[in-house]
């Protein structure tokens, strides 16, 4: 379960699109904003799948609870404070060990934060640590974006120190500090230090955002800010964190890329490392050349981050220069778009992906730079891609971006491209991802060729085509849940978690740009009442133009 969390993880750094969509794919959405009519009867599809959800397990509870806040907040807005508070406390019935317990928590309370920060003050106690960390890190943010600075201080120095503390708020903190603050700075500093001390912390990008993306642990905090803290304060600081690292084998992978552009066209620099402590000599020496030379010297012998180094010699920010002391300007973003953590062993695999992911998007270029002038001809080039290569899917991806492109100028092609897409997902195997992360990660983008087909097809006035594909994909989506429920090796994550699942709700909400009646059938012709609940639930929000937000 550790290992999915941190592939989630990934999944969100790289954004929610298939690796070789165009701009065109799942950002698409052809519905707007229901007209008034039509947005009464979703609301009472949403207000009874709401009832119906306080009737769950804890579990399923807390988080269709949570997903309808969504919708109510556009249906019946008095009701979204009940729901998240109702979300919350359901989750105080999971198991400690149950690892959908912090995510849900997180997620209601930080919900919550938005309308009622005195209550969730109120509720933040009977949280676990991790959530409540999270949750407190998470008001600082928003004191530090009010720059009601005197309360983000308090805030964070409220947190014990034996709690996670909120490294990427408190670097926002600092950033976000007036000229003049310099006191205040080094106490942020020397707090995260002794937080540290307690318990050390491995960060990626902590909270990565447009705006906002920063390393979430002391490392970081070093790599910005050591010009601001006397010398022998930074010292200290980096034989601590060098300290921690010794012992650590935690294997490191990042992907950096120039731009923002993460889907068809990203070209990225791949660099690995074989245990944490080689990651922290990467970050840290550069900045202990400047102030202990003869020490950094010593360090360097490891030929690994030598050789690193003499690439990149500044480390982080040789790679991402917006690793800096001073916050993103406007428009800008950082370039660490991948952060991976794995056992002893596992990374080479995961490295192997990216590389391959890579050479076959370059591949996938150049088919879709002759799609522009002969869709047919790159429609037939698209056999020269595997089916799946780790969680990408390039043949189908790309013949999804085909049909996309051309359906307006040449809809036979494009009826095609998706005719030969319904047959290179039907190959795609979920038995073959023995790591429950990459069987996520391919189901997302299994979903997305899928129900994006069918609002493509739909848009082509194709009913016949669309109705198919429909089916096709849900018949797909029965095969993955066998192996979610395989009683031999059962996918313990929450329900609504499940690839399946994920892939039935996108492919029955796609349903309803057929008819929003069939979609509604379908989703009743299921014995389950989670599913039932979720998948109306989903629905709803789908067709009232409630955006979901990562609840995990």
């Amino acid at each position: 379960m550790r290992e999915c969390i941190r592939f989630l993880l990934l999944l969100a750094l790289f954004g929610p699109l298939p690796l070789f969509a165009t701009a065109e794919s799942s950002a698409q959405k052809s519905s707007a904003y229901p007209d008034k009519p039509e947005s009464k009867e979703w609301c009472s599809q949403l207000k009874q799948a709401a009832v119906r959800a306080r009737g769950l397990d804890p579990g399923m509870r807390s988080y269709t609870l949570l997903l309808a806040s969504l919708g109510l907040q556009k249906c019946a807005p008095q009701k979204v404070r009940a729901a998240l508070i109702d979300a919350f406390m359901a989750s105080l019935a999971l198991s400690d060990a149950d690892a959908a317990k912090t995510p849900l928590q997180s997620g209601a309370l930080r919900k919550l934060l938005r309308l009622d920060e005195s209550t969730v003050e109120q509720l933040m106690p009977q949280a676990d640590p991790e959530a409540r960390a999270e949750i407190q890190g998470a008001m600082v943010e928003r004191a530090v974006d009010r720059r009601d600075f005197d309360r983000a201080l308090s805030l964070l120095n409220q947190i014990p120190s034996d709690q996670d503390y909120p490294y990427a708020a408190a670097t926002q903190l600092i950033l976000r500090l007036p000229a003049g603050h310099e006191a205040e700075k080094r106490a942020i500093f020397v707090n995260a230090m002794a937080h540290d001390h307690e318990h050390s912390s491995l960060g990626g990008e902590g909270d990565c955002s447009a705006a906002n993306c920063v390393a979430g642990d002391l490392s970081g905090m070093v790599v910005r800010f050591w010009r601001h803290f006397p010398p022998e304060l930074v010292l200290d600081a980096i034989d601590q964190i060098l300290d921690h690292s010794k012992t650590d084998d935690t294997q490191i992978a990042m992907k950096v890329s120039a731009g923002s552009d993460r889907t068809l066209t990203m070209k990225g620099t791949i660099i690995n490392f074989d245990n944490v402590y080689q990651y922290r000599l990467f970050e840290l020496l550069p900045v202990l050349r400047e102030l202990d030379p003869s020490k950094a010297e010593q360090l360097s012998n490891d030929p690994q981050v030598r050789a690193q180094l003499n690439k990149y010699p500044n480390g982080l920010q040789s790679l991402d220069p917006t690793v800096r002391d001073t916050p993103l300007r406007k428009g800008e973003e950082s370039g660490m778009h991948g952060f991976l953590m794995t056992s002893p062993g596992a990374s080479g695999k995961v490295l192997q992906d990216w590389h391959s992911a890579e050479i076959y998007r370059r591949q996938a270029n150049e088919i879709l730079k002759q799609a522009e002038d002969d869709p047919r001809q790159a429609i037939a080039a698209t056999a020269t891609l595997p089916v799946q290569v780790g969680h990408a899917l390039p043949r189908s991806e790309t013949l999804l971006s085909i049909a996309q492109m051309g359906w307006k100028k040449n809809p036979s092609a494009s009826k095609e491209a998706l005719k030969q897409l319904a047959d290179s997902l039907k190959e795609v195997d979920p038995a073959k991802y023995g790591r429950a992360g990459l069987r996520i990660g391919a189901g997302l983008r299994v979903q997305y060729c899928w129900s994006d087909g069918v609002q493509l097809a739909t848009n082509m006035k194709d009913t016949d085509l669309a109705t198919s594909l429909l089916q096709e994909g849900l018949r797909q989506a029965e095969r993955w849940k066998g192996v979610d429920s395989d009683d031999n090796d059962p996918n313990l994550a929450l329900k609504a978690w499940w690839p399946s699942v994920a892939m039935f709700s996108a492919i029955l909400n796609s349903a309803a740009h057929i008819s929003p009646q069939t979609a509604l059938e379908l989703i009743h012709k299921f014995q389950d009442p989670d599913l039932v609940t979720l998948f109306q639930i989903r629905l709803a929000n789908d067709r009232l133009g409630a955006d979901e937000e990562s609840l995990h």
